[in-house]
C-alpha cells in the first residue's frame, strides 16, 4: 500500500506536468502574437527580450515540433501521474480495482487531465500571454531553450518513425501554422467567420516571403525578351508578337546596357503619331535590384515606385535576370496567370510512382519544397542551373546525375541551347535501394 507522501507527491507531479503544458501553450501564444502584432514589436525591441526569446522569436520553423512534442509529452506525463495517484488514493481508502476498473480509471484520468489542461489552465494561460507577450516569452524562453536540446532530438526520431510508418516517402513535411494561434485570437475576438484555407495560404506565404531573395522569384537572363535600341523598330516589333508580353526592357546589344522599359501602351500610342518610333523617348524609367536582395523588401520598393518591371544584378553589377511584380506577388498569392498567356505547364509534374518531370526553369525551393530535399545550393535559382552546377559544364540531352545526398537520379531530358529545358528525377527509397 503506498505511502500518504507518495500519493500527494504523485498528484504534485501531476499538476506541475499539466502546468508545464499550459506555459508551453501561452509560449505559443506570446510567440505568435509577438510576430504578428506590430505594436508588440514596436512596444518593446528585440534587444530588451533577452538572448533566449530572440532566438525564439528568429526560429520559430526550427521550434515548432519540439515546442508541440514537449507540450503533448507534458500531457502525458500528467495523465500518468494522475492515473497513479489515483490508483494509490483508491487503495489507500481499500477500495479494490480490477483489470477492467483500472482500464476505466485510466480512461478518465486522461481525460480529466485533457480538460484542465486546456479548460482550466490552458485557455487562461493563452488569454494572459496575447495580452503579455513579452513577459511570458522572457520567463519561459530560458527554460524552453534548455528543454529545446531533449525534445529536439525526440522529434527527429519521431519523424523517422512516422515516415517509415507510412510505407512510402511523404511528400513535404506538415506546415507548422506560427499564426495559427493569432488568428485563433482576433477569430473570437472578432466574432469573425472561420479563416478559409485560401486566407490561411496566403498568411503562411506571408511569413515565408520574408525567408526570399529576389533570385528565387526572378526570371532568369536567358529568358528575357528584350527590344535592342539598335535594330530596326519592325524587328522589334516581331519580338512584341512573337512573346506577346505587355512591358518589354529597352536595351543596347544585351541587358546589361538597359535604358529602361517599354510598355506596348505607350508603343501603340507613339505608333498612331510616327510609323517608326523612337523608343529611347518613351522607354520608362527602371529599377535595379541585387539578387540576394529580400523579396518583401523588394515587393515593397517595386508597389513604392509602381514598377512592373525591375532588373536583377549580381554582386558585379551584371544583369542576370528580370524581377516581375506578377511574379512576387504571386508568391504571396499563388502563380498569377495572363488570360491571354501561353501555358508554359507545371514546372513539376508527378509522372509515377517516386517519379517527377522537373522543368529546368523549376525555382530550386519549389523542388525542395515539393520532394522535400534540401540541395543547399545558393549559388544557382533554378534547378536547372543545379543540374549544370553539380556537372561542371553544360550538360548533353541523355546525362544522368545522381545526388546523393538527396537519394534523386535525374536525366536530361531536353536541352534548349545550352540550357537544361527538362528532367526526369527519381527519388529512391529503401525498396529501390535494395533491388
Amino acid at each position: 500500500m503506498p505511502e500518504i507522501w507518495q500519493i500527494a507527491a504523485l498528484w504534485a507531479a501531476c499538476a506541475v506536468c499539466a502546468a508545464a503544458a499550459a506555459a508551453l501553450t501561452a509560449f505559443a501564444f506570446a510567440l505568435a502574437v509577438r510576430k504578428f502584432s506590430a505594436d508588440a514589436r514596436r512596444k518593446t525591441p528585440e534587444t530588451a527580450l533577452g538572448a533566449a526569446a530572440r532566438f525564439c522569436c528568429e526560429n520559430g520553423g526550427k521550434i515548432a515540433g519540439p515546442l508541440a512534442l514537449s507540450a503533448r509529452a507534458f500531457v502525458a506525463f500528467s495523465a500518468a501521474f494522475a492515473y497513479f495517484a489515483a490508483a494509490g488514493s483508491l487503495e489507500r481508502f481499500g477500495v479494490e480495482t480490477g483489470a477492467g476498473s483500472r482500464i476505466l480509471l485510466a480512461l478518465a484520468a486522461a481525460g480529466a487531465v485533457a480538460l484542465a489542461e486546456y479548460g482550466i489552465l490552458g485557455i487562461p494561460a493563452a488569454r494572459f500571454a496575447a495580452a503579455n507577450p513579452e513577459k511570458v516569452l522572457r520567463k519561459i524562453a530560458p527554460i524552453f531553450v534548455a528543454l529545446y536540446a531533449v525534445a529536439k532530438p525526440a522529434e527527429l526520431v519521431a519523424e523517422k518513425i512516422g515516415a517509415k510508418l507510412a510505407g512510402k516517402r511523404l511528400p513535404c513535411k506538415p506546415p507548422f501554422s506560427r499564426i495559427d494561434a493569432e488568428i485563433m485570437l482576433r477569430a473570437e475576438d472578432a466574432d469573425a467567420e472561420p479563416v478559409s484555407p485560401y486566407a490561411g495560404k496566403i498568411a503562411r506565404n506571408a511569413i515565408r516571403l520574408q525567408e526570399l531573395d529576389v533570385s528565387d522569384a526572378m526570371l532568369p537572363r536567358s529568358k528575357v525578351e528584350y527590344f535592342d535600341i539598335d535594330e530596326p523598330y519592325s524587328e522589334n516589333l516581331k519580338v512584341a508578337l512573337r512573346s506577346r508580353y505587355n512591358r518589354y526592357p529597352l536595351c543596347r546589344g544585351d541587358l546589361d546596357d538597359c535604358y529602361g522599359i517599354i510598355h506596348l501602351r505607350d508603343l501603340f500610342a507613339a505608333q498612331a503619331e510616327s510609323e517608326t518610333p523612337d523608343l529611347s523617348k518613351i522607354a520608362r524609367q527602371t529599377l535595379r535590384l541585387r539578387e540576394n536582395e529580400n523579396l518583401e523588401s523588394a515587393l515593397a520598393k517595386m508597389l513604392g515606385y509602381k514598377i512592373h518591371i525591375a532588373l536583377v544584378e549580381d554582386d558585379f553589377g551584371g544583369v542576370i535576370g528580370v524581377l516581375t511584380l506578377d511574379a512576387a506577388l504571386g508568391e504571396l498569392v499563388g502563380q498569377i496567370r495572363d488570360e491571354f498567356a501561353v501555358s508554359q505547364g507545371e514546372p513539376i509534374r508527378v509522372i509515377g510512382k517516386n517519379k517527377y518531370k522537373i522543368s529546368g526553369l523549376a525555382p530550386i525551393r519549389r523542388v525542395e519544397d515539393f520532394l522535400d530535399v534540401d540541395f543547399d545550393a545558393d549559388e544557382v535559382s533554378t534547378f536547372g542551373g543545379l543540374v549544370t552546377l553539380s556537372l561542371g559544364r553544360f550538360p548533353e540531352k541523355g546525362e544522368r546525375i545522381y545526388f546523393k545526398d538527396q537519394r534523386m537520379r535525374v536525366v536530361v531530358d531536353k536541352m534548349e541551347a545550352r540550357m537544361v529545358g527538362e528532367c526526369t528525377a527519381v527519388m529512391e527509397t529503401s525498396e529501390t535501394q535494395e533491388k
